[in-house]
């Protein structure tokens, strides 16, 4: 990736300078002044990303125990249709709240984040409402579908469990957005009901084409060590899929009918490699005349909500929260 360096509020990127904005708060600068994938990573070797999991699962956790000092939870590691899962239950939360249950999908780019709470904590803790992380099986030992195979699954439980669609959320960030919006067509081809709503986070409405953004801030260099091209034998999203039907719309939402697809917020940012696709699944919502609502946050990179010191993050998280709790009549 180069040199990383700041000088006079321009941060060189290796050859792309690019000015740290005045229109975003105090500590989203100073953020967007460090090298974004942590400076131990500037002379990395690149390898897969499946290949990290002993490195970054530890680094997961920690941003777990970070959620946890802020938003004070129980975590109970469970199975659920054999599927593993982590419940997360904010101390004494209301009572009103327990007829309701939100499904997160953890990010990781399909390949890695097993435990990685750094949503459901935030969001169970706003809310007050139970959230089921599911540790879906990851690729490339398990690929499409097994993830969703794991998903429906543990949705499947839910219903049978008495709780109605309309009172249960899915939700998911990065990968975990694009695992949200999938497992929606899959319950539709399968007859099943579908929840309140959704929430698809730096993510949209088809994992093989992620638009212009990604394209340009690959070249520009902004994503040295995650901007794989599909047919990259190292990218994440191509052994996510394997064989799999690019057309089909379980892969491809944003291919499929939407016409009764759940109202869903998207979340993003200006300095997202995913921008593009969000912005492409809104309108597609949009047009099926569905309810979506997206959010674009100044200069903030994929998925700044983990950054919690942020005000960016807290707004986002905020957002996120009052969406839902709306949406479940709470």
């Amino acid at each position: 990736m180069g040199s990383y360096r700041i000088d006079d509020g321009v941060v060189d990127l290796g050859g792309s300078k690019l000015p740290v904005p005045d229109s975003v708060s105090p500590e989203a600068q100073a953020y967007l002044s460090t090298h974004p994938w942590g400076e131990e990573a500037q002379n990395a070797p690149r390898i897969p990303m499946w290949h990290t999991r002993e490195f970054v699962d530890p680094a997961f956790q920690m941003l777990n125990d970070v959620a946890l000092q802020i938003w004070p939870c129980e975590v109970e590691d469970t199975q659920v249709a054999g599927v593993h899962c982590h419940r997360i239950r904010r101390k004494n939360a209301p009572v009103a709240v327990g007829s309701k249950a939100m499904l997160n999908l953890h990010g990781g780019g399909f390949v890695i984040g097993s435990g990685a709470l750094g949503e459901a904590i935030p969001i169970a803790g706003e809310t007050g409402v139970e959230v089921v992380a599911i540790d879906y099986r990851l690729a490339p030992e398990h690929p499409f579908p097994a993830a969703i195979d794991d998903i429906v699954a543990v949705y499947r439980a839910f219903l049978d469990e008495g709780y109605g669609a309309d009172d249960i959320v899915l939700f998911g960030t990065s990968a975990g957005g694009f695992l949200t919006a999938m497992t929606v067509m899959r319950l539709k081809r399968e007859g099943l009901p579908l929840p309140c709503c959704c929430g698809v986070f730096t993510a949209g409405g088809d994992v093989a084409n992620l638009g212009d953004t990604f394209n340009y801030m690959t070249l520009a260099g902004f994503y040295g060590h995650i901007g794989h091209e599909m047919s990259d034998p190292e990218c994440e999203r191509a052994v996510f899929l394997g064989g799999a039907d690019r057309d089909d719309p379980i892969v491809a939402p944003i291919k499929g009918d939407l016409s009764d697809f759940p109202p869903t917020l998207l979340v993003t940012g200006t300095r997202d490699a995913v921008l593009s696709s969000a912005a492409m699944f809104h309108r597609a919502l949009r047009r099926a005349g569905r309810e979506a609502e997206l959010y674009v946050f100044e200069a903030m990179p994929h998925a700044h909500w983990y950054a919690y010191q942020l005000p960016e993050a807290r707004e986002a998280i905020d957002v996120m929260a009052r969406f839902f709790e709306r949406h479940l009549e709470l």
